[in-house]
């Protein structure tokens, strides 16, 4: 029996022994292959953890872009939306009105000259003369380098009060100038207005008027004192110059007293009062649409040529055709009264009386007369006009501070600051137009009034919440 057991464990020994030998007799691929395999398993491992830590960053960095985007679009976004801008109502007015070319008529007369020559005029545009006063010397051909000697004194003089105005001097100066430039803007447009369509043949009368406004500025500029020493020497030589010209030249001398005027078209005899109230409204129809918008001059005259035209009394006449599809007679009965706004000279004409009002083939024929802003339509033949037809007077709000406007009813909401909170408040729509309304309180309330701080920009802001003072 110990024989049978030795003899088992001896062949246990081979049998390792075999196995030993068996991975001995492994060739070298086999076990290179098998060191590969655990080597590849490692780092696949390794790799997949460090995905999964790179993956864990990346999201936390796309988490923590998107909550610095929004942060920052939160504050930019509050910083640009609409803030709530207050304006306490004011009282206003809401006008209703219909466009027209108008046709301006004075009772005029006309100041001859009995030579022929440049004209200087020595009283100033628009201007009240009395009877006897120098409006004009007529210069004959043989004084020209004379009075062109006198203009370019004056343009001189002209250049050195700019430059002192442009110093701080001159107040009153500057005032002269900007009214003349005025009168001369509107004549620079139609000047435009031709060299664009290719029409020259009245850029004489063009540069003529403005060089009768420039006299006149230098007529008014004369009258003030700069206390410059090369001004004072130029004024020498211009009352040399003058006086050359006026021991030479034949003067032009107010026949009675009036507004004084040297822009003539020719229209002055013919367009009268009684045209206008008696003449046929086809005719007047034709003056309107035929007549020149600003009139000119010519600073060159003939003999018996007029130089110069007098307004003599304070009354003009204004002739319009309206649309009968907008209007009726009823809105223009005679003696009724009315305002006309010419916005091209900023002019606002108030208490027109309408003299003469029928129905004519175009439309209806309206004559109103007037005795306000006669000296600032002086030079104008024919001007768009905008006649009042209605208009309301009252608390005004801009149309865009209405919130949900019903106009029909007549009704709307307005946002008011009230102790530093946004309160919605009903309102009567009384009047409106495309800017603005006449409002008025709801029943018994007091509010909205003058003391009433409105929120101008309703959308930026909602009832009961927090607004700035």
């Amino acid at each position: 029996m110990a024989f049978g057991k030795k003899k088992q464990k001896n062949n246990n020994k081979n049998l390792n022994k075999d196995k030993i030998n068996d991975v001995n007799m492994q060739s070298p691929k086999e076990t290179i292959g098998f060191a590969d395999s655990k080597s590849s398993v490692k780092k696949k491992t390794i790799a997949g953890k460090k995905s999964l830590r790179n993956s864990v960053f990346a999201g936390l960095l796309v988490v923590g872009a998107l909550l610095v985007l929004a942060f920052v679009v939160h504050h930019l976004y509050d910083y640009i939306a609409a803030k709530p801008e207050f304006s306490f109502i004011t009282t206003g007015t809401v006008q209703h009105t219909i466009g027209a070319k108008a046709l301006i008529v004075r009772d005029e007369v006309l100041v001859g000259s009995d030579s022929q020559g440049d004209l200087v005029t020595r009283s100033t545009e628009g201007s009240r003369v009395a009877t006897g006063q120098t409006l004009a010397m007529v210069v004959p051909e043989n004084m020209a380098s004379v009075a062109l000697d006198l203009r370019n004194t004056q343009s001189q003089i002209s250049d050195i009060q700019q430059e002192l105005i442009a110093s701080g001097l001159g107040a009153e100066a500057k005032i002269i100038f900007d009214d003349v430039d005025e009168q001369i803007e509107p004549i620079i447009d139609r000047i435009r207005l031709d060299a664009m369509s290719g029409n020259i043949s009245d850029m004489s009368s063009y540069e003529s008027s403005i060089s009768v406004l420039t006299d006149t500025r230098e007529t008014l500029l004369s009258e003030l004192e700069f206390n410059d020493e090369r001004i004072n020497v130029l004024r020498n030589d211009e009352t040399v110059y003058e006086n050359q010209l006026a021991s030479s030249s034949s003067m032009v001398y107010a026949p009675n007293p009036g507004i004084v005027s040297f822009k003539i078209d020719g229209l002055e005899s013919v367009l009268t009062f009684d045209t206008l109230i008696n003449g046929s409204s086809d005719v007047i129809s034709d003056y309107i649409d035929t007549s020149t918008g600003i009139i000119t001059s010519d600073l060159y005259i003939d003999e018996d040529e007029s130089a110069a035209r007098i307004s003599q009394n304070e009354m003009q006449y204004i002739a319009v055709i309206l649309d009968d599809k907008t209007v009726s007679l009823n809105d223009f009965a005679v003696d009724s009264v009315h305002t006309i706004n010419v916005d091209s000279e900023g002019v606002c004409i108030e208490h027109c009386v309408v003299e003469r009002s029928e129905a004519c083939d175009e439309g209806i024929l309206i004559i109103f007369s007037t005795t306000r802003q006669v000296e600032s339509l002086i030079d104008l033949r024919t001007v768009d006009i905008e006649i009042v037809i209605t208009e309301s007077t009252g608390l005004c709000a801009s149309t865009i501070s209405l919130v949900n406007p019903d106009y029909e009813r007549g009704i709307a909401t307005i946002y008011v600051n009230r102790n530093g909170f946004c309160e919605e408040m009903s309102v009567i729509i009384v009047d409106y137009d495309r800017e603005f309304a006449i409002i008025e309180p709801m029943g018994d309330s007091s509010e909205p009034n003058r003391q009433t701080v409105i929120i101008t920009n309703p959308s930026s802001v909602s009832p009961g919440e927090k607004v700035e003072n």
